[in-house]
């Protein structure tokens, strides 16, 4: 199947199950939605599309439904989100870029609000008028503002991350970018635990909305963002010592076996190209130290995936214990392709603030306190056998997986 933009999922779906009050056509149940948002995941990096990274429960899910081998998305999270949440074009909605990066001659321009604006509905005011209880939890990105946060735009109850990522262990920024983290709850500043796990805090926090509105007998649309994979990677020590030498090999042996991966899972044609790509230089002449840094860090990555994935069956599961989850819709997509950016390979200053601010250690990478990224090199595999990144028009940046699944229904089937 073939897509441009999200805008045609959450479009499909409001078209065919937003039955207002008193449509003749109402089915006895209408179902439920659940969209289950990754960050900066690459083409390649879910299991059921070739990754070797362990996602058994996205997989389950793309075995009962369809997977999109050429689904294409914005090149950043943002705009993005945006065109999720509103089904229409991200300028359209105010998104033409991050808010990070809107360049200065852009601000203020039309198609630059930096929040969704009030010139477009979202897909939770539309469900809501047709009957539906509507959450939200994890990243939202659209606003920070009262007026802005997803209870102001359609959700009846939000846990929402205002920021493009934070720290996934604690209430604490990514203190390259921000001062202070915006997590609201309802529209007012959440308190978070004082210890947590990103992933699991978003699927608790979704249980408990879904929980409490089920005597309503309503269904519901629950829109779960994770902010795996946005840098800083951080995941559980088991989660990591579950790829401990797995990618020392490199990135070009990893990309090569993707590539052919891709095409055994049937996402790509046998005769696909393998784009060459420079950004990131040769394996073999890296150092030792350099080597073990970079496979750590691509573990890091791999185990905070895996760290999601359980969450995304811990959720299937309780769908499956409340009788829910036969009559769900699920669609699984991420923001943007992989990101290659990298503190540790910019400039001194950026290298030196991240070394002041965090533990950089190679043994601590993706633990508490560590500032980890993918970087170039491995963000190239996880979207082979495509070229690009997150922040880019090319494939790699633009063209992401995305499953949608609704198990109940066997004519939704691959």
């Amino acid at each position: 199947m073939r897509r441009n933009r999200p805008a045609a999922v959450l479009a499909a779906l409001t078209l065919l199950h937003l039955l207002a009050p008193g449509t003749h056509a109402a089915p006895a149940k209408r179902p439920n939605i659940v969209i289950l948002l990754a960050d900066d995941w690459g083409f390649s990096d879910v299991g059921a599309f070739g990754g070797e990274i362990a996602t058994p429960n996205i997989d389950a899910l793309a075995a009962k439904g369809v997977r999109f081998s050429n689904f294409h998305v914005a090149g950043s999270c943002s705009p993005t989100r945006a065109m999720l949440q509103t089904g229409v074009i991200n300028h359209r909605a105010g998104l033409g870029n991050m808010p990070e990066t809107i360049p200065p001659e852009h601000q203020g321009k039309p198609g630059y609000d930096a929040h969704l604006n009030n010139r477009v509905v979202t897909i939770a005011d539309q469900l809501r008028a047709g009957g539906y209880r509507t959450y939200l939890t994890g990243k939202w990105h659209l606003g920070h503002t009262p007026d802005s946060l997803p209870t102001a735009r359609g959700y009846d109850h939000a846990l929402a991350l205002a920021q493009s990522g934070a720290d996934n262990f604690e209430d604490k920024p990514n203190l390259l970018i921000y001062d202070q983290t915006e997590w609201s709850e309802d529209g007012k500043p959440a308190k978070l635990p004082a210890r947590f796990y990103s992933s699991t805090l978003i699927v608790d926090r979704m249980i408990r909305y879904i929980d409490s509105g089920n005597a309503s007998g309503k269904p519901f649309l629950a829109s779960v963002n994770f902010i795996a994979n946005h840098t800083p990677l951080q995941a559980p020590d088991a989660d990591i010592a579950a790829y401990a030498g797995r990618y020392t090999a490199g990135w070009t042996a990893l990309r090569n076996q993707r590539r052919a991966a891709v095409i055994a899972k049937g996402m790509m044609p046998a005769g696909v190209a393998m784009v060459t790509m420079n950004t990131s230089g040769d394996w073999s002449k890296l150092s030792p130290q350099e080597r073990q840094q970079r496979a750590g860090a691509m573990a890091a990555y791999a185990g905070m995936a895996t760290a999601m994935d359980r969450e995304i069956g811990r959720l299937v599961a309780h769908l499956k214990v409340i009788g829910e989850y036969e009559n769900s819709i699920f669609v699984f997509l991420s923001d943007n392709g992989a990101e290659a950016t990298d503190p540790m390979a910019m400039g001194a200053f950026a290298r030196w603030n991240a070394n002041h601010l965090y533990d950089q250690s190679i043994a601590r990478q993706g633990r508490p306190g560590s500032l980890t990224a993918q970087g170039a090199g491995f963000a190239r595999a996880s979207v082979s056998p495509l070229r690009g990144y997150q922040f880019s028009a090319s494939e790699g940046g633009l063209r992401v997986p995305m499953i949608m699944a609704w198990p109940g229904n066997p004519a939704i089937r691959g």
